[in-house]
Parts: C-alpha cells; structure tokens; sequence
C-alpha cells in the first residue's frame, strides 16, 4: 500500500517537484508515526486508579478570533468555529474500545465529535492581488471524531479528521458575511483562495496531570503533554505543558483550545460547586507539512516557505459553575512562514454544558 502511495504521488500529472516534496514528506510522516506509536504504547500506566463513571453528555461552543486579542489585527489566523459534543463514559462502540486499551491500556472512555472551520487570510487583506510571499486566504471545514481515554492522572487522546480545504469550506462567505453584518470592509483578495481539497489527518497524544503544591485549599499542577499528527493537512510533533493553580482541578485536563494548540478537550467532570483555575504554558512543534501555508499538494496554488519549529505561549482562566464551563485562552503564536510578523496572537473563548 505505501508503494503504491509513493508510486501515486510521483506521477506526472502531480505539479513540476511536488511529487517528490510529497514524497518526502510521505516519509517524515511515517516515522513520526511510527516514533509517536511506540512512545504512546511504551508510557505506563500513571495510576492503577480510575476516573469515576460520568453519565452525562456534554456541549461545547467555542469562538476564536484575533479580534478578541488587543489590538484586534484581523490577518494570519484569523477566525475558528467549533461546535462539539462529548458522550458520557462507555458510550464508546466495541472496535474504537478495544483500539483505544490496545494502545493506551486501562482507562474510562469517552468519545468527541467536533464540526470546526477555521479561516486564514494574508497580513494586507485589501488588495486585491495579495502579496505572493504572504500567507494565501485558505479556509477549512472539518468533522473531528477523537477517543478520550482517562486514568486519574492521564487523559489520552486518538482521532480523525476529515474535511475540506478551498471555496467548499465557506470561508469568504462567512468572513466577508460577517463583515457585512457589522458594517467592516471585505477583505478582497479571496480570489486567490486554496483550491478545493480534501483533508484526512489523524492525531494523538497524551497529557500528565500532577500535583506540585497546595496552599490553604489552592492547587497547584503541572500538565505536561505530547501531541502529533499525520495528514495531507498538517503533518507535525510537539510537546509542551501548562501549569495552573485554583480549586477543583482534578475536574478537567486544561481547557480546550483548537489544535494544535495545547488543549485539554471538551470533557470534565466537575469534583465541586464552584471549580476555578488560572494557567500559563508553552509548547515547542515541529511542522513537516502544513497546506495552509504552503498551498495545495495536488494543483498550483499560492503558498509560501514554511518554518519548521514553532513555539507558542499560552495564558488564561476556567471556571465551573453549576456544571457549566467558561474559558478564556490568550494564544502567543512564532511566525509559521518565511516573512511573516514577528509573533502574533488570539483569543479564545468556549462555553460548555453539561446535561
């Protein structure tokens, strides 16, 4: 199968080099692979302990944005959307179960199902020819579907994506309709949008959760994590952590953000009344391939030279009140390609319930 696969992406009718730049990439991916599987299988079990069962589901809207960020830039990332759904414990079916102990071994299971779209535009969004060595207006839609799996001081996590990439994701009619809608200026360089694709990426990970200290009832914990994925999307490895202290931390792993950043996924199960926390952290990454920036893999399209390591800086607040989650993530982002700013930031908001 991988022969084939190889054989596929040297055929002629690939662009002038992208079959061999594929190639290669090809090859990257599978190592990485193949290291993130052998390091997952070979963690062991942080507690013999498991996580209550929680019967109930849970709903997630969460909003990404630049303009939530001061000042508001509206360039580079620009947008995410992101409506999810965490079942309750056991409501896993037989085959993604047994995938999910094979790899991970015991633990409490839970499945997530996300619809996403992210939007990325160029700095100088009102021209109507972009600059060539910016980053092109692209805009995802994707279905995520990930297993959570549970010890009480571990939470694993295994997925899939799919979705598509180009005018099909709807990312001129969303921004410019938005933009409409609040009397803003279009942005007027869309014509030079991705090409329609379609995107299967699959990623995993695990996070740590561990108590360093506790003040008169406030925790302190440090959650390191190792996260990667595989995918004609995003090929990338990383690691990183955050550290928090407040009360009823055991309640979730972090908040969620929208990967790649360090996210703590959208299930919790609050240990209190009232569950608070503010946080710091930072991740290191290293990105083989990333469409966004550099362009589609199969037609000409634009793009730019990527940078490979990447770091982010992550701060923010959580709280639990009544079963209901509130958060807000400030993101500090290195450039992702060759001429971009010198950093560039967002922010995120998201809003669970539980019922």
């Amino acid at each position: 199968m991988r022969l084939r696969y190889i054989l596929r992406l040297c055929n002629p009718l690939c662009p002038a080099g992208k079959g061999l730049i594929l190639v290669k990439k090809y090859l990257i991916a599978t190592s990485l692979t193949a290291l993130g599987a052998a390091a997952l299988v070979s963690w062991p079990a942080a507690a013999a302990q498991l996580p209550p069962e929680d019967p109930h589901s849970i709903v997630t809207i969460q909003l990404e944005n630049d303009a939530l960020s001061i000042p508001g830039t509206d360039r580079l990332y620009t947008s995410g959307e992101r409506l999810g759904y965490v079942g309750p414990t056991g409501a896993v079916p037989g085959f993604i179960s047994s995938l999910g102990h094979g790899l991970f071994g015991a633990g409490t299971q839970r499945l997530e199902m996300d619809l996403q779209q992210q939007i990325f535009t160029p700095t100088d969004t009102q021209v109507y020819n972009p600059n060539p060595h910016d980053r092109p207006y692209a805009g995802q839609l994707s279905a995520r579907l990930s297993l959570i799996q549970d010890t009480a001081l571990t939470r694993s996590i295994a997925g899939a994506a799919v979705g598509m990439v180009g005018p099909a994701a709807l990312g001129q009619s969303v921004q410019n309709g938005f933009h409409e809608i609040i009397g803003q200026t279009p942005n007027k360089g869309w014509r030079y949008q991705l090409h329609n694709e379609p995107t299967l990426d699959f990623f995993g990970g695990r996070i740590w959760r561990e108590d360093v200290a506790n003040f008169d009832g406030i925790g302190v914990q440090v959650l390191p994590q190792v996260t990667g994925q595989v995918g004609n999307t995003e090929i990338y490895a990383q690691t990183g952590g955050i550290v928090r202290f407040g009360q009823g931390l055991d309640s979730d792993f972090g908040p969620a953000v929208m990967q790649p950043q360090l996210s703590g996924t959208d299930a919790y199960t609050p240990t209190r009344p009232f569950v608070w926390y503010v946080f710091g952290g930072a991740l290191g990454r290293f990105v083989a391939h990333d469409m966004l920036v550099q362009g589609n893999d199969f037609r000409s399209s634009r793009g730019v030279g990527l940078t490979h390591w990447q770091g982010d800086l992550e701060c923010g607040a959580a709280v639990i009140v009544n079963g209901v989650r509130v958060s807000a993530v400030e993101t500090f982002e290195t450039p992702e390609f060759h001429h971009s700013a010198p950093a560039f930031q967002y922010g995120s908001v998201a809003v669970s319930f539980r019922f």
